[in-house]
């Protein structure tokens, strides 16, 4: 379970990382590859009234781990969209913890 939605970034871009980017979180988040799954959210942003350009917006729901796990997936997650996006847009990395009691698969939850 780590699970990335992805907003401000094309559809095609998501696709381009769901390898690549996996591999490389999977063990710095310490959850195997099939754990993770990606999430593409077409998304507007919009500015006094008008639709602008927007920037790429990657939410990250997990359970917690520590910040120093946390800043080395956000800089991951960065990095990977960087080398796609370019360096002008900020990227932006939320983290937002799940308890396992509130988390529920199947009827159960895992807390």
């Amino acid at each position: 379970m780590p699970h990335l939605r992805f907003r401000g970034v094309s559809r095609e871009t998501v696709k381009q990382l769901s390898k690549s980017l996996v591999d490389t979180l999977a063990p710095l988040a310490g959850s195997p590859r099939e754990h993770f799954t990606l999430e593409f959210i077409p998304a507007e942003f919009v500015h006094q009234g008008h639709v602008v350009a927007g920037y790429p917006f990657v939410e990250v729901f997990w359970f917690e781990r520590p910040l120093e796990v946390q800043d080395r997936v956000a800089a991951a997650i960065t990095e990977a969209l960087r080398a796609r996006v370019g360096d002008e847009p900020d990227v932006a990395v939320v983290f937002t913890r799940l308890e396992g009691r509130n988390y529920y698969e199947n009827g159960g939850h895992f807390g």
